[in-house]
């Protein structure tokens, strides 16, 4: 099944607002929070920190800006999220390959992935059975899981927020929705904005976000 991609602008908007009543620049701060925390490791820290502290920074991110909108932090199986129990849906953030924000490929995981995983996005495709089958009937306790996918090669980085419906041998390989944030080109625009005003958000949080070249 090939995913429904949303790339303009204004479709994005509308979807991330009937979605998760939230805005692209609420998800660009979630952004510029794991590209300064993976700028931050240097040559000497360990190989996998700099996902690792993007991972973390997303994560703290989106639960600050999110909780203040009625949602939740939750936990499934070490699967960190924010969760929202009226919109049935659930968020957690990924470090992602090239695929992001590209019509020709789906993003996967820079990382192996577990069976915890693969178990969420299995309910994932179960969800859509049920709403085939049944479409007026609410499954209790049943919740839509969706990535914000980041990709950041420390010089490119563009983001989505795709749902997830296929897994194999650790990877998310096919996806039924995405509804793209950061576009090819727009993140360079954004950084040399944020170096101009010393990178100061309205949140009161400070990123320092550089423009690097490989």
């Amino acid at each position: 099944m090939a995913a429904v991609i949303h790339e303009s602008p204004r479709e994005c908007d509308r979807r991330l607002a009937q979605y998760f009543n939230s805005t692209r620049s609420q998800w660009i701060d979630v952004v510029k929070a794991m590209v300064a925390a993976r700028a931050s490791r240097g040559a000497d820290s360990p190989k996998a920190s700099p996902g690792y502290f993007a991972w973390d920074a997303g994560i703290t991110r989106m639960r600050q800006i999110f909780r203040r909108e009625g949602w939740e932090s939750g936990d499934d199986n070490c699967i960190e999220h924010i969760i929202n129990r009226d919109f049935r849906r659930k968020i957690t953030v990924m470090n992602a390959d090239a695929g992001v924000c590209d019509l020709s490929r789906s993003p996967r995981n820079r990382t192996l992935k577990g069976a915890a995983t693969e178990k969420i996005t299995d309910l994932n495709n179960q969800l859509d059975l049920f709403r085939r089958q049944y479409p007026r009937e609410i499954k209790e306790n049943a919740f839509d899981l969706w990535q914000l996918c980041v990709f950041d090669d420390g010089k490119l980085v563009r983001a989505e927020l795709s749902r997830p419906i296929e897994f194999s041998s650790g990877y998310f390989i096919e996806y039924s929705e995405r509804i793209w944030i950061l576009r090819p080109g727009e993140w360079e625009q954004i950084a040399i904005e944020t170096s101009l005003d010393g990178g100061r958000e309205g949140s009161g949080q400070e990123f320092e976000i550089n423009i690097r070249r490989k």
